[in-house]
């Protein structure tokens, strides 16, 4: 087992600002500015610009499935609590008038800890109520960080591992599997992978980026929510080394197929 990727996590909350040291990975969150994602990366004292995690507001006037080519960040919420709980930081938004719902969102280090191999381990998990009838909160996921190659990994038990590239304009429905997205990253051999279970999001969409190369969005929670119904969804991910990267998306799948949505309270 690689003990430095899984070191307990740390971390350091001086509101709104909070700081992560997990093994071989740091970075900070503005809890007020989740659309901000998890920033100022560092893994293995080596520099990752961009983003991971930035969730969004998507705008109810929007196509289904649109991702414009410059979308606006958004998140009208302001927090109500946060808090860090053992390897989690949690926050909580207050709803508003014109969005009605009590998003909590979890950040938690180290989340496939069971999978040898991993550089570094992370997740978010988006939990939403509301008190309205048949109302859609839509929300959207994405990371931004200069990547060389997208591809879609998928497992075949008995059979390994495949993947094939992603392309502009590609849009992933869920299966019966966990979705996974492998990025092997510009620079620095090392991949960043995001498994998606397919319960938890109604598509996935690729879009170019001149300057870092194709990006996903993941858009959360394809049906509508009933009055007082909690529903969830978790995006997991992990840093990997390139020279076995799909063998480790493999992994990490099964993993996470294995895995129960972690309660929260």
């Amino acid at each position: 087992m690689d003990v430095a990727a899984h070191t307990t996590a740390v971390w350091s909350l001086i509101r709104p600002q909070a700081a992560l040291r997990c093994g071989r990975l740091l970075g900070h969150i503005d809890v007020v500015r989740p659309d901000l994602g998890f920033g100022n990366i560092l893994l293995d004292g080596a520099e990752i610009s961009g983003n991971l995690l930035s969730v969004r507001r998507v705008d109810s006037s929007a196509a289904p499935r649109s991702w414009p080519r410059v979308e606006t960040s958004s998140w009208p919420l302001p927090v109500s609590d946060t808090y860090v709980r053992g390897a989690d930081l949690v926050a909580a938004y207050q709803p508003s008038d014109d969005w009605p719902f009590s998003p909590q969102i979890y950040w938690r280090a180290g989340a496939l800890s069971s999978v040898d191999g991993l550089l570094a381990s992370f997740s978010l998990l988006v939990s939403v109520q509301t008190h309205l009838l048949d109302t859609w909160p839509r929300i959207s996921v994405s990371s931004r960080l200069p990547t060389d190659e997208t591809l879609q990994v998928t497992t075949d038990r008995g059979h390994g591992a495949s993947c094939h590239p992603l392309h502009d304009g590609q849009e992933l429905s869920p299966s019966t599997d966990a979705c996974c997205i492998l990025r092997r990253l510009t620079s620095i051999p090392v991949s960043y992978v995001e498994f998606m279970p397919a319960s938890d999001f109604c598509v996935a969409t690729v879009r170019g980026d001149e300057e870092v190369g194709p990006q996903v969005k993941w858009e959360l929670f394809a049906e509508f929510l009933e009055k007082g119904v909690i529903r969830r969804a978790r995006l997991e991910t992990a840093f990997v080394p390139r020279a076995y990267d799909v063998e480790l998306a493999a992994a990490c799948c099964e993993a996470i197929e294995r895995c129960a949505l972690p309660l929260t309270t």
